[in-house]
Protein backbone atom coordinates (compact mmCIF):
# COMPACT_ATOMS: atom_id res chain seq x y z
CA UNK A 1 0.00 0.00 0.00
CA UNK A 2 2.88 2.36 0.80
CA UNK A 3 4.01 1.99 -3.26
CA UNK A 4 0.79 4.12 -4.64
CA UNK A 5 1.80 6.87 -2.06
CA UNK A 6 5.44 6.62 -2.90
CA UNK A 7 4.06 7.31 -6.77
CA UNK A 8 1.92 9.84 -5.82
CA UNK A 9 3.94 12.09 -3.98
CA UNK A 10 6.96 11.16 -6.63
CA UNK A 11 4.43 12.93 -9.40
CA UNK A 12 3.83 15.50 -6.89
CA UNK A 13 7.48 16.36 -6.58
CA UNK A 14 7.82 15.92 -10.42
CA UNK A 15 5.26 18.69 -11.02
CA UNK A 16 6.49 20.95 -8.89
CA UNK A 17 9.93 20.79 -10.14
CA UNK A 18 8.54 21.29 -13.33
CA UNK A 19 6.57 24.56 -12.75
CA UNK A 20 9.37 25.91 -10.52
CA UNK A 21 12.17 24.96 -14.04
CA UNK A 22 9.33 26.96 -16.16
CA UNK A 23 8.87 29.83 -13.84
CA UNK A 24 12.86 30.21 -12.73
CA UNK A 25 13.26 31.82 -16.58
CA UNK A 26 11.18 34.76 -15.12
CA UNK A 27 11.57 34.81 -11.56
CA UNK A 28 14.44 35.01 -9.41
CA UNK A 29 16.99 32.21 -8.40
CA UNK A 30 15.77 29.26 -5.86
CA UNK A 31 17.79 30.35 -3.61
CA UNK A 32 15.70 33.34 -2.84
CA UNK A 33 13.64 32.60 0.11
CA UNK A 34 11.05 35.51 -0.17
CA UNK A 35 7.49 33.69 0.28
CA UNK A 36 5.66 35.98 -2.48
CA UNK A 37 8.83 35.51 -5.19
CA UNK A 38 8.41 31.40 -4.14
CA UNK A 39 5.09 30.90 -4.16
CA UNK A 40 4.99 32.58 -7.98
CA UNK A 41 8.10 29.77 -8.54
CA UNK A 42 5.51 27.05 -7.63
CA UNK A 43 2.65 28.25 -9.52
CA UNK A 44 0.82 29.19 -6.49
CA UNK A 45 -1.48 33.03 -6.34
CA UNK A 46 0.75 35.97 -5.69
CA UNK A 47 -2.06 38.19 -5.11
CA UNK A 48 -2.08 40.23 -1.64
CA UNK A 49 -5.19 39.50 0.66
CA UNK A 50 -6.92 42.33 3.15
CA UNK A 51 -8.57 40.80 6.63
CA UNK A 52 -12.37 40.84 6.55
CA UNK A 53 -15.06 38.59 4.98
CA UNK A 54 -15.94 38.81 1.03
CA UNK A 55 -17.75 41.26 -0.33
CA UNK A 56 -20.84 41.23 -2.06
CA UNK A 57 -21.74 41.99 -5.92
CA UNK A 58 -22.94 45.51 -4.65
CA UNK A 59 -20.69 46.61 -2.46
CA UNK A 60 -17.88 45.94 -5.37
CA UNK A 61 -20.10 47.54 -7.69
CA UNK A 62 -19.80 50.91 -5.62
CA UNK A 63 -15.95 50.14 -5.23
CA UNK A 64 -13.78 52.96 -7.30
CA UNK A 65 -11.66 51.07 -8.99
CA UNK A 66 -13.71 47.83 -9.67
CA UNK A 67 -16.66 49.32 -10.16
CA UNK A 68 -15.53 51.66 -12.86
CA UNK A 69 -13.50 48.74 -14.49
CA UNK A 70 -16.70 47.24 -15.01
CA UNK A 71 -19.05 49.65 -16.59
CA UNK A 72 -16.17 50.91 -18.39
CA UNK A 73 -15.73 47.29 -19.39
CA UNK A 74 -19.38 46.57 -20.51
CA UNK A 75 -20.33 50.02 -21.84
CA UNK A 76 -16.68 49.04 -24.32
CA UNK A 77 -18.35 45.61 -24.84
CA UNK A 78 -21.96 47.14 -25.93
CA UNK A 79 -20.17 48.99 -28.46
CA UNK A 80 -18.71 46.53 -29.93
CA UNK A 81 -22.03 44.47 -30.90
CA UNK A 82 -23.39 47.28 -31.98
CA UNK A 83 -20.36 48.15 -34.06
CA UNK A 84 -21.12 44.01 -35.21
CA UNK A 85 -24.55 44.77 -36.01
CA UNK A 86 -24.12 47.88 -37.94
CA UNK A 87 -20.92 46.59 -40.33
CA UNK A 88 -22.74 43.13 -41.17
CA UNK A 89 -25.79 45.60 -41.91
CA UNK A 90 -23.78 47.26 -44.09
CA UNK A 91 -21.87 45.14 -45.52
CA UNK A 92 -24.83 43.23 -46.85
CA UNK A 93 -26.72 46.75 -48.13
CA UNK A 94 -23.59 46.97 -50.10
CA UNK A 95 -23.31 43.44 -51.73
CA UNK A 96 -26.24 41.32 -50.87
CA UNK A 97 -23.92 38.20 -50.04
CA UNK A 98 -23.80 36.21 -47.48
CA UNK A 99 -20.55 35.36 -47.76
CA UNK A 100 -19.32 38.74 -47.22
CA UNK A 101 -21.05 39.07 -44.25
CA UNK A 102 -19.48 36.24 -42.84
CA UNK A 103 -15.80 38.17 -43.89
CA UNK A 104 -17.09 41.12 -41.46
CA UNK A 105 -16.87 38.09 -39.12
CA UNK A 106 -13.44 36.42 -39.97
CA UNK A 107 -11.96 39.99 -40.21
CA UNK A 108 -13.38 40.69 -36.62
CA UNK A 109 -12.23 37.32 -35.04
CA UNK A 110 -8.80 37.00 -36.99
CA UNK A 111 -6.56 39.88 -35.05
CA UNK A 112 -7.39 37.72 -31.75
CA UNK A 113 -5.42 34.60 -33.40
CA UNK A 114 -2.82 36.69 -35.06
CA UNK A 115 -2.09 38.94 -32.31
CA UNK A 116 -3.40 37.67 -28.47
CA UNK A 117 -0.12 35.85 -27.38
CA UNK A 118 2.34 38.82 -28.97
CA UNK A 119 -0.12 40.65 -26.41
CA UNK A 120 -0.12 38.45 -23.79
CA UNK A 121 3.60 38.98 -23.34
CA UNK A 122 3.53 42.70 -23.52
CA UNK A 123 1.03 42.86 -20.88
CA UNK A 124 4.05 40.62 -18.70
CA UNK A 125 6.16 43.57 -20.03
CA UNK A 126 4.79 46.87 -20.07
CA UNK A 127 1.75 48.57 -17.79
CA UNK A 128 -1.44 46.69 -18.19
CA UNK A 129 -3.76 49.75 -17.61
CA UNK A 130 -1.53 51.90 -20.81
CA UNK A 131 -1.86 48.65 -22.82
CA UNK A 132 -5.52 48.08 -22.38
CA UNK A 133 -6.43 51.95 -22.72
CA UNK A 134 -4.42 51.66 -25.97
CA UNK A 135 -5.98 48.87 -27.48
CA UNK A 136 -9.75 50.60 -26.64
CA UNK A 137 -8.34 53.80 -28.33
CA UNK A 138 -7.45 52.09 -31.26
CA UNK A 139 -10.84 50.50 -31.65
CA UNK A 140 -12.66 54.26 -30.65
CA UNK A 141 -10.53 56.11 -33.03
CA UNK A 142 -11.02 53.49 -35.96
CA UNK A 143 -14.66 53.22 -35.60
CA UNK A 144 -15.11 56.56 -35.16
CA UNK A 145 -13.42 57.57 -38.79
CA UNK A 146 -15.66 55.34 -40.24
CA UNK A 147 -18.12 57.33 -38.63
CA UNK A 148 -16.97 60.03 -40.06
CA UNK A 149 -16.88 58.64 -43.41
CA UNK A 150 -20.58 57.33 -43.60
CA UNK A 151 -21.64 60.66 -42.22
CA UNK A 152 -19.82 63.01 -44.90
CA UNK A 153 -19.69 60.21 -47.65
CA UNK A 154 -22.69 58.15 -47.15
CA UNK A 155 -23.03 54.66 -47.60
CA UNK A 156 -21.97 55.17 -51.79
CA UNK A 157 -19.26 56.69 -51.17
CA UNK A 158 -17.13 56.39 -48.35
CA UNK A 159 -14.66 53.63 -49.72
CA UNK A 160 -17.21 50.47 -50.00
CA UNK A 161 -16.70 47.38 -48.62
CA UNK A 162 -12.52 47.67 -48.88
CA UNK A 163 -12.74 49.90 -46.48
CA UNK A 164 -15.57 48.27 -44.04
CA UNK A 165 -13.32 45.34 -43.93
CA UNK A 166 -9.91 47.33 -43.03
CA UNK A 167 -11.85 48.73 -40.12
CA UNK A 168 -13.04 45.63 -38.70
CA UNK A 169 -9.86 44.26 -38.55
CA UNK A 170 -8.44 47.71 -37.21
CA UNK A 171 -11.42 47.79 -34.90
CA UNK A 172 -10.38 43.90 -33.90
CA UNK A 173 -6.97 44.17 -33.37
CA UNK A 174 -7.97 46.82 -30.19
CA UNK A 175 -9.85 44.35 -28.89
CA UNK A 176 -7.72 41.78 -29.42
CA UNK A 177 -4.24 43.52 -27.51
CA UNK A 178 -7.06 44.71 -24.95
CA UNK A 179 -7.68 41.12 -24.26
CA UNK A 180 -4.85 39.70 -22.26
CA UNK A 181 -4.74 42.99 -19.90
CA UNK A 182 -8.39 42.82 -19.26
CA UNK A 183 -8.14 40.03 -17.86
CA UNK A 184 -5.19 39.92 -16.08
CA UNK A 185 -5.93 43.57 -14.36
CA UNK A 186 -8.78 41.96 -12.81
CA UNK A 187 -6.79 40.61 -9.61
CA UNK A 188 -4.76 43.91 -9.08
CA UNK A 189 -8.28 45.62 -8.68
CA UNK A 190 -9.42 43.49 -5.57
CA UNK A 191 -7.95 41.96 -2.84
CA UNK A 192 -7.42 38.16 -3.11
CA UNK A 193 -10.49 37.65 -0.79
CA UNK A 194 -13.24 39.45 -3.59
CA UNK A 195 -11.63 37.40 -6.33
CA UNK A 196 -14.43 34.58 -6.78
CA UNK A 197 -17.25 37.64 -7.09
CA UNK A 198 -15.30 39.99 -9.12
CA UNK A 199 -14.62 37.65 -11.53
CA UNK A 200 -18.17 36.20 -11.71
CA UNK A 201 -19.44 40.34 -12.50
CA UNK A 202 -16.65 40.37 -14.90
CA UNK A 203 -18.03 37.13 -16.78
CA UNK A 204 -21.09 38.72 -16.82
CA UNK A 205 -20.16 41.41 -18.93
CA UNK A 206 -19.96 40.11 -22.18
CA UNK A 207 -23.32 38.70 -21.76
CA UNK A 208 -24.77 42.12 -20.71
CA UNK A 209 -23.18 43.43 -23.73
CA UNK A 210 -24.28 40.40 -25.49
CA UNK A 211 -27.69 41.47 -24.74
CA UNK A 212 -27.62 44.96 -24.97
CA UNK A 213 -25.62 45.66 -27.78
CA UNK A 214 -27.75 44.35 -30.73
CA UNK A 215 -30.57 45.78 -29.81
CA UNK A 216 -28.98 48.97 -29.07
CA UNK A 217 -27.50 48.21 -32.29
CA UNK A 218 -30.85 47.55 -34.06
CA UNK A 219 -32.34 50.94 -32.68
CA UNK A 220 -29.51 52.66 -34.13
CA UNK A 221 -30.09 51.45 -37.29
CA UNK A 222 -33.85 51.72 -37.44
CA UNK A 223 -33.02 55.52 -36.31
CA UNK A 224 -30.26 56.51 -38.12
CA UNK A 225 -28.71 53.98 -40.28
CA UNK A 226 -24.87 52.03 -39.85
CA UNK A 227 -23.12 56.34 -39.40
CA UNK A 228 -25.55 56.62 -36.63
CA UNK A 229 -24.50 53.07 -34.57
CA UNK A 230 -20.61 53.44 -35.56
CA UNK A 231 -20.92 57.08 -34.20
CA UNK A 232 -22.49 55.73 -30.83
CA UNK A 233 -19.66 52.63 -31.08
CA UNK A 234 -16.86 54.58 -31.23
CA UNK A 235 -17.31 56.84 -28.83
CA UNK A 236 -17.95 53.80 -26.16
CA UNK A 237 -14.65 52.31 -26.92
CA UNK A 238 -12.66 55.92 -25.94
CA UNK A 239 -15.34 55.91 -22.55
CA UNK A 240 -13.47 52.92 -21.68
CA UNK A 241 -10.34 54.16 -21.93
CA UNK A 242 -11.09 57.88 -20.37
CA UNK A 243 -12.58 55.74 -17.19
CA UNK A 244 -9.36 53.59 -17.21
CA UNK A 245 -7.20 56.81 -16.93
CA UNK A 246 -8.74 57.38 -13.28
CA UNK A 247 -7.72 53.84 -12.34
CA UNK A 248 -4.34 53.17 -10.49
CA UNK A 249 -4.39 49.01 -9.78
CA UNK A 250 -1.72 47.49 -7.85
CA UNK A 251 1.69 47.37 -9.89
CA UNK A 252 2.25 43.60 -11.40
CA UNK A 253 5.40 41.68 -11.09
CA UNK A 254 7.53 41.92 -13.79
CA UNK A 255 10.18 39.04 -15.21
CA UNK A 256 13.26 39.47 -14.45
CA UNK A 257 14.54 37.94 -17.52
CA UNK A 258 13.73 38.58 -21.40
CA UNK A 259 9.69 37.77 -22.18
CA UNK A 260 9.10 35.07 -24.31
CA UNK A 261 5.98 35.03 -26.17
CA UNK A 262 5.24 31.20 -25.81
CA UNK A 263 6.24 31.09 -22.18
CA UNK A 264 1.93 30.28 -21.08
CA UNK A 265 2.56 27.51 -23.24
CA UNK A 266 5.79 26.23 -21.29
CA UNK A 267 3.97 26.76 -18.13
CA UNK A 268 1.02 25.08 -19.13
CA UNK A 269 2.89 22.59 -20.44
CA UNK A 270 5.00 21.84 -16.58
CA UNK A 271 1.75 22.30 -14.93
CA UNK A 272 -0.61 19.69 -15.79
CA UNK A 273 -3.39 21.03 -13.46
CA UNK A 274 -3.11 24.92 -14.89
CA UNK A 275 -3.31 22.97 -18.29
CA UNK A 276 -6.76 21.20 -17.33
CA UNK A 277 -8.13 24.18 -16.11
CA UNK A 278 -7.78 26.06 -19.71
CA UNK A 279 -9.37 22.83 -21.33
CA UNK A 280 -12.29 23.24 -19.01
CA UNK A 281 -12.89 26.59 -19.92
CA UNK A 282 -12.68 25.51 -23.39
CA UNK A 283 -15.02 23.14 -22.77
CA UNK A 284 -17.67 25.39 -21.23
CA UNK A 285 -17.63 27.64 -24.12
CA UNK A 286 -18.02 25.07 -26.32
CA UNK A 287 -21.29 23.88 -24.81
CA UNK A 288 -22.38 27.40 -24.74
CA UNK A 289 -22.33 27.75 -28.19
CA UNK A 290 -25.85 26.79 -29.02
CA UNK A 291 -26.73 30.50 -27.87
CA UNK A 292 -24.97 32.02 -30.45
CA UNK A 293 -25.73 29.74 -33.39
CA UNK A 294 -28.96 27.86 -32.60
CA UNK A 295 -31.45 29.83 -31.37
CA UNK A 296 -32.57 31.56 -34.70
CA UNK A 297 -33.33 27.94 -35.53
CA UNK A 298 -35.08 26.82 -32.18
CA UNK A 299 -36.57 30.34 -32.30
CA UNK A 300 -38.16 29.06 -35.84
CA UNK A 301 -39.26 25.80 -34.99
CA UNK A 302 -40.87 27.16 -32.04
CA UNK A 303 -42.94 29.23 -33.89
CA UNK A 304 -41.38 32.77 -33.11
CA UNK A 305 -38.92 35.26 -35.23
CA UNK A 306 -36.49 37.75 -34.23
CA UNK A 307 -37.73 39.08 -31.20
CA UNK A 308 -37.91 35.37 -29.54
CA UNK A 309 -33.95 35.15 -30.50
CA UNK A 310 -33.49 37.94 -28.08
CA UNK A 311 -35.36 36.24 -25.65
CA UNK A 312 -33.46 33.58 -25.82
CA UNK A 313 -30.14 35.77 -25.72
CA UNK A 314 -32.36 37.72 -23.02
CA UNK A 315 -32.91 34.24 -20.82
CA UNK A 316 -29.18 33.36 -21.05
CA UNK A 317 -28.18 36.64 -19.84
CA UNK A 318 -30.47 36.49 -16.86
CA UNK A 319 -29.69 33.32 -15.73
CA UNK A 320 -25.68 34.95 -16.00
CA UNK A 321 -26.99 37.39 -13.34
CA UNK A 322 -28.64 34.60 -11.17
CA UNK A 323 -25.51 33.24 -10.71
CA UNK A 324 -23.41 35.98 -9.79
CA UNK A 325 -26.41 37.09 -7.10
CA UNK A 326 -26.58 33.17 -6.02
CA UNK A 327 -22.47 32.52 -5.29
CA UNK A 328 -21.97 34.22 -2.60
CA UNK A 329 -24.91 32.31 -0.50
CA UNK A 330 -23.33 29.06 -2.24
CA UNK A 331 -19.77 29.40 -1.19
CA UNK A 332 -20.94 29.49 1.89
CA UNK A 333 -22.36 25.73 1.54
CA UNK A 334 -20.33 24.67 -1.71
CA UNK A 335 -16.52 24.39 -1.75
CA UNK A 336 -14.93 25.88 -4.79
CA UNK A 337 -13.95 22.22 -6.03
CA UNK A 338 -17.32 20.87 -7.06
CA UNK A 339 -19.07 24.14 -7.51
CA UNK A 340 -17.09 23.95 -11.12
CA UNK A 341 -18.49 20.36 -12.05
CA UNK A 342 -22.23 21.92 -10.69
CA UNK A 343 -21.79 24.97 -13.04
CA UNK A 344 -21.10 22.06 -16.34
CA UNK A 345 -24.27 20.13 -14.82
CA UNK A 346 -26.50 23.06 -14.55
CA UNK A 347 -25.22 24.23 -18.17
CA UNK A 348 -26.08 20.39 -19.47
CA UNK A 349 -29.18 20.30 -17.87
CA UNK A 350 -30.36 23.53 -19.11
CA UNK A 351 -29.42 22.64 -22.81
CA UNK A 352 -31.17 19.41 -22.46
CA UNK A 353 -34.45 21.47 -21.55
CA UNK A 354 -34.24 23.85 -24.32
CA UNK A 355 -33.71 20.63 -26.64
CA UNK A 356 -36.98 19.09 -25.90
CA UNK A 357 -38.92 21.64 -24.90
CA UNK A 358 -42.38 22.27 -26.78
CA UNK A 359 -42.82 25.89 -26.37
CA UNK A 360 -41.23 29.28 -26.39
CA UNK A 361 -41.85 29.42 -22.55
CA UNK A 362 -39.90 26.28 -21.30
CA UNK A 363 -37.11 26.95 -23.75
CA UNK A 364 -36.55 30.60 -22.25
CA UNK A 365 -36.30 28.77 -19.25
CA UNK A 366 -33.98 26.43 -20.25
CA UNK A 367 -31.72 29.21 -21.44
CA UNK A 368 -31.95 31.01 -18.12
CA UNK A 369 -30.65 27.45 -16.26
CA UNK A 370 -27.60 27.19 -18.68
CA UNK A 371 -26.88 30.80 -18.25
CA UNK A 372 -26.52 30.17 -14.46
CA UNK A 373 -24.10 27.19 -14.87
CA UNK A 374 -22.29 28.45 -17.54
CA UNK A 375 -21.43 31.11 -15.22
CA UNK A 376 -20.66 28.94 -12.35
CA UNK A 377 -18.30 26.92 -14.16
CA UNK A 378 -16.52 30.09 -15.73
CA UNK A 379 -15.95 31.90 -12.45
CA UNK A 380 -14.44 28.45 -10.62
CA UNK A 381 -12.31 27.74 -13.70
CA UNK A 382 -11.21 31.63 -13.83
CA UNK A 383 -10.59 31.40 -10.10
CA UNK A 384 -8.61 28.81 -9.97
CA UNK A 385 -6.30 29.37 -13.13
CA UNK A 386 -6.15 33.57 -11.43
CA UNK A 387 -4.99 32.04 -8.18
CA UNK A 388 -2.61 29.50 -9.60
CA UNK A 389 -0.86 31.35 -12.19
CA UNK A 390 2.66 34.05 -11.08
CA UNK A 391 1.78 37.33 -11.50
CA UNK A 392 4.77 37.75 -13.99
CA UNK A 393 3.05 35.13 -16.78
CA UNK A 394 -0.31 36.21 -16.04
CA UNK A 395 -0.91 38.20 -19.53
CA UNK A 396 0.74 35.53 -21.49
CA UNK A 397 -1.92 32.63 -19.70
CA UNK A 398 -4.54 34.89 -19.94
CA UNK A 399 -4.23 35.62 -23.40
CA UNK A 400 -4.08 31.66 -24.32
CA UNK A 401 -7.32 31.62 -21.55
CA UNK A 402 -9.38 34.15 -24.19
CA UNK A 403 -8.25 32.11 -27.06
CA UNK A 404 -9.55 29.16 -25.59
CA UNK A 405 -12.81 30.25 -25.19
CA UNK A 406 -13.16 32.18 -28.58
CA UNK A 407 -10.96 29.52 -30.24
CA UNK A 408 -13.07 26.89 -29.74
CA UNK A 409 -16.44 28.85 -31.13
CA UNK A 410 -15.65 28.41 -34.87
CA UNK A 411 -15.58 24.38 -34.37
CA UNK A 412 -18.28 24.05 -32.08
CA UNK A 413 -20.27 26.23 -34.70
CA UNK A 414 -19.43 24.07 -37.47
CA UNK A 415 -20.33 21.10 -35.19
CA UNK A 416 -23.52 22.26 -34.43
CA UNK A 417 -24.40 23.72 -37.67
CA UNK A 418 -23.37 20.11 -39.30
CA UNK A 419 -25.94 18.34 -36.88
CA UNK A 420 -28.61 20.74 -37.23
CA UNK A 421 -28.68 20.10 -41.18
CA UNK A 422 -28.11 16.28 -41.01
CA UNK A 423 -30.56 15.38 -38.27
CA UNK A 424 -32.23 18.32 -36.20
CA UNK A 425 -31.83 21.30 -34.20
CA UNK A 426 -32.81 19.62 -31.19
CA UNK A 427 -29.69 16.63 -31.75
CA UNK A 428 -27.20 19.41 -32.34
CA UNK A 429 -28.11 21.11 -28.68
CA UNK A 430 -28.47 17.67 -26.98
CA UNK A 431 -24.85 16.67 -28.47
CA UNK A 432 -23.58 20.03 -27.07
CA UNK A 433 -25.53 19.09 -23.65
CA UNK A 434 -23.45 15.41 -23.70
CA UNK A 435 -20.05 17.57 -24.93
CA UNK A 436 -20.83 19.42 -21.51
CA UNK A 437 -21.43 16.89 -19.24
CA UNK A 438 -18.42 14.58 -20.66
CA UNK A 439 -16.29 18.20 -20.20
CA UNK A 440 -17.46 18.17 -16.39
CA UNK A 441 -14.55 15.03 -16.04
CA UNK A 442 -11.93 18.09 -16.71
CA UNK A 443 -13.39 20.49 -13.80
CA UNK A 444 -13.38 17.16 -11.39
CA UNK A 445 -9.61 16.36 -12.75
CA UNK A 446 -8.06 19.48 -12.57
CA UNK A 447 -9.18 19.76 -8.84
CA UNK A 448 -6.03 21.80 -7.12
CA UNK A 449 -7.68 23.13 -3.87
CA UNK A 450 -7.61 22.23 -0.82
Amino acid sequence: MAAPACCAQGRAYRSRQGVSAVLGRFTLRDTDDHPVRKAARLGLHTMTDEPGPPRGALALLRDPMFGGFLGGKVVSTCGMWVQNIAAAVLMYDLTGSNLMVGAVSTAQFVPMLLFSLWAGALTDRIDRRRLLIAGRVMSGVTVVMLATLLLVRGTKGFGGEAVLLVAVFLAGTGWALSMPPMQAMVPALVPARDLEQALALNAVAPSLGRTIGPALGAGLLVLGGPALAFAVAGPAHLAFAVILLAIKPRAAARPSARVRILGGFRYLRADRKAAMLMLGGAAVSFGADPVLTLTPALAAGLGGGDETVGLFATAFGVGAVIAVVALRPLRKVVTLRPLGVYGFWVLAAGLVVVALSPAVGSATAGFVVAGTGFILATVVLTTRIQRRVPDELRGRVMALWGLAFLGTRPAAALLDGLIADAVNVQAAVLTAAVITLISSLLARVSYVER
